[in-house]
């Protein structure tokens, strides 16, 4: 787990629906409700280290691009919300879904578990 600074809120990610799209129109991975993140440009990038952890772990040297969609939004009273997302990092042409739970832990903080 990892703990990190949210500068952003989730209702303004929520309202803004999260990343913006590349402009590609492909349908969604099953089980996924919206390309992009929820996360602020500081948990990204703690986040990845974890990602990259995992993905050596199945294999992956190295990522070569990812791809994060939303499972789950944020559900909880703000400051222990909860929700998942799936990044799915390719590596030399192999893809790897990494499964996330973020929870918020008080208020402008939040930790993540990878599974």
């Amino acid at each position: 787990m990892n703990r990190v600074a949210l500068g952003c809120s989730l209702a303004l990610f929520m309202a803004l629906g999260g990343c913006v799209s590349s402009g590609q129109s492909k349908p969604l991975p099953p089980g996924v409700l919206q390309k992009g993140t929820l996360a602020n440009q500081q948990l990204i990038r703690d986040t990845m280290a974890g990602v990259a952890g995992k993905a050596a772990t199945l294999g992956c040297m190295k990522i070569d691009s990812w791809v994060p969609y939303v499972l789950a939004l944020p559900q909880g009273a703000p400051g222990s919300r909860v929700w998942r997302e799936r990044w799915i990092v390719d590596c030399s042409g192999t893809t790897y879904p990494i499964d996330i739970r973020f929870n918020e832990s008080g208020m402008g903080a939040a930790d993540y578990t990878i599974r």
